[in-house]
């Protein structure tokens, strides 16, 4: 019974991981007032390029792509309203409207545009590499969401960046020509005055306002026919053209200087990007049959990669990948056996011992990891003899990680004797390898590993976290109990959320004893404990038993808990039976809280507990005994 009930927990695990996979990152609005808060007053005016528009951002959580991301945004922002701020001047002015707001922002635009405009060149050049970093640094859907945002910023700043110089000299113009505005505006007061003559035509042009001044009769009939600001908008005359005229030939100058060899570069890199995009979005909605389509005809090789890897992380396209080992080039087949070892099926034994003889010192790796994955006694052979005795890092790394997979107990001595080696690379094998196997004595060795090498806990903590079964559960609250280290405990803490390992737990007070079929002390014992061993309380007696411990007598209930076992040869690895109530202590790990609290870890006997997620946090809990 208590079986089904953690296989339900497990499942119910796989969820909450898709979960937090589908979702790894937020999104929050972007507003011009994220650019400065001196917009505050053009927020939401038809100057606003975000009017009529909603701009959203991910939140990837890893801070180079975020700060990435912000950047580009504010830049793409502040061109678009200075964009935006000139041409409605420029149409204000035609009709002779003022123009004083769009003056005021002028004036916070030529402060920030040529710091902005600078940047842009390495703005385009950042955007890039991350967009080839991406499938490096996220896994799953998060390639694809960010990714899309990528490709989004670097078409938005490719738009943008040939008309970044247009859009300055026409904010420089604007401020420029404000003398010669106000002065016009001066007049046009000035003269609309009651006079009582019409103005002499004059045939000739009128060269300046001061002309315009002498020229005035006495007498006007009509002065609803006087138009003096249009008369002086025509006599300013300075050569200006307008700023959509400007900007487009910017744009065309810009087109006209790039070569043919660099027009071909451009598309072949957009041709790169849409395919990268299709194969995220593809494996975001999990459609193998469309990636395998993508890896058997894609023009490009590193977009027909792309595939391949997207493949092996959703498990699928087996024949295909074989297929483009077979028939493709050095870019793709690389990437074919990576998905192959990821699959790691029994039926592509043949594909990864021949991986072992190839000379890339990657597939090679990855084909030994494949070779565990099928548990071939074989692949076995192979990798104790031939993958452990390489020379390069990656491929001792691969081999042991393949090993881990045979989950023999006589593996276990291998992964101590390279756990001691002096690299990092290797000594971040053994973990793997050693959460891949899972038995006790593995997990005992990471758990060791933790007090042993203080620089590696937190990653050892993570590999344990990786392992899905009760016995890594124990695992996380032993150390838990032994550990003093905030960071440690506030790890664990979230990792034990994370796999809700909800409920009571057992921990063994006594040196030595035994776990009894039976809550009586003379029952028959089923496995032998001591002290400091943990176990899964299941349920406890109704009625009390008194029982003597050394040479006192105590009354309390029996307690049921399932633990490992410590038999040797046993058949199965946990074991069910009972122990007297004091000779334990309980620990209860506690879910979430509806009003959105963190997770427990209390101590139900000493009525202390931390936060889960801020371990120094102190706060009382009722005592329960």
């Amino acid at each position: 019974m208590f079986q089904k009930g953690q296989d339900i927990i497990w499942k119910s695990s796989l969820w909450v991981v898709l979960v937090l996979l589908i979702s790894c990152s937020t999104s929050k609005p972007y507003q011009l007032t994220d650019v400065s808060p001196k917009y505050k007053e053009y927020q939401g005016s038809d100057l606003d390029p975000h009017k009529s528009k909603s701009v959203t951002i991910p939140v990837t959580k890893n801070r180079k792509y975020d700060e990435f991301i912000q950047e580009a945004h504010k830049a793409i922002a502040l061109l678009e309203f200075g964009e935006n701020v000139a041409l409605r001047a420029d149409s204000k002015k035609t009709v002779g409207e003022p123009v004083d707001k769009e003056m005021q922002a002028a004036a916070y635009l030529e402060e920030d545009l040529p710091v902005v405009i600078a940047k842009l060149p390495g703005l385009i050049q950042t955007n890039q590499d991350l967009i080839d970093s991406v499938p490096n640094d996220f896994d799953g859907p998060a390639i694809g969401r960010v990714s899309y945002e990528l490709g989004n910023i670097l078409d938005l700043l490719k738009q943008n960046s040939p008309k970044a110089i247009g859009i300055q000299n026409a904010i420089r113009h604007l401020r420029s020509d404000s003398g010669n505005y106000n002065q016009g505006k001066d007049i046009a007061e000035k003269d609309i005055k009651p006079v009582v003559e019409d103005p002499v035509i004059i045939t000739n042009e009128v060269e300046t306002p001061k002309k315009i001044e002498k020229i005035i009769p006495n007498k006007v009939e009509n002065p609803s026919k006087i138009s003096i600001k249009r008369l002086n908008r025509k006599a300013k005359v300075t050569g200006k053209a307008k700023v959509t005229d400007q900007i487009n030939e910017s744009v065309k100058k810009e087109e006209e200087v790039l070569s043919e060899e660099e027009k071909k570069d451009r598309e072949y890199t957009d041709q790169i990007r849409k395919g990268l995009v299709q194969v995220f979005q593809w494996e975001y909605y999990r459609k193998p049959k469309n990636l395998e389509k993508i890896l058997t005809t894609h023009p490009i090789p590193r977009v027909r990669a792309a595939a391949a890897l997207a493949l092996g992380r959703l498990k699928a396209g087996r024949v295909s990948l074989e297929n483009a080992i077979d028939k493709d080039g050095y870019q793709v087949r690389p990437a074919a056996y990576k998905a192959l070892s990821d699959i790691g099926d029994k039926r592509s034994l043949s594909y990864f011992i021949a991986g072992t003889k190839a000379e890339d010192p990657e597939v090679i790796a990855v084909s030994y990891e494949g070779l565990g994955k099928t548990k071939d006694p074989a692949g076995r052979e192979m990798i104790l003899t031939t993958g452990l005795a390489s020379e390069y890092v990656v491929i001792v790394s691969g081999a042991l990680r393949g090993l881990a997979y045979h989950k023999l107990d006589a593996d276990v001595e291998v992964f101590s004797k390279f756990l001691k080696s002096n690299d990092q690379d290797i000594k971040e094998a053994c973990l793997e390898a050693l959460a891949i196997h899972g038995s006790r004595e593995s997990l005992r060795i990471l758990e060791k590993f933790v007090s042993e090498e203080p620089n590696m806990a937190l990653l050892a903590i993570d590999e344990i976290s990786k392992n899905p079964s009760l016995s890594a559960t124990f695992a996380l609250i032993r150390l838990n109990e032994s550990q003093t280290d905030e960071k440690i405990n506030k790890r664990i803490g979230e990792s034990l959320l994370r796999r809700k390992a909800f409920g009571k737990y057992a921990i063994i007070l006594i040196e030595d004893d035994y776990l009894r079929a039976e809550p009586n002390e003379r029952s028959r014992p089923v496995s032998y404990i001591k002290n400091k061993e943990i176990g899964l309380i299941l349920s406890e007696t109704k009625k009390e038993f008194a029982v003597r411990i050394g040479e006192d007598i105590l009354t309390d209930k029996y307690i049921q808990v399932k633990m490992e076992s410590t038999l040797p040869g046993a058949r199965d690895a946990f074991v069910t039976g009972w122990v007297f109530y004091p000779k334990l202590d309980i620990i209860e790990v506690k879910q979430l809280g509806s009003d959105g609290n963190s997770g427990k870890y209390s101590n139900l006997k000493k009525g202390k507990h931390n936060n889960l997620f801020n371990p120094i946090e102190e706060i009382k809990v009722p005592r329960k005994d």
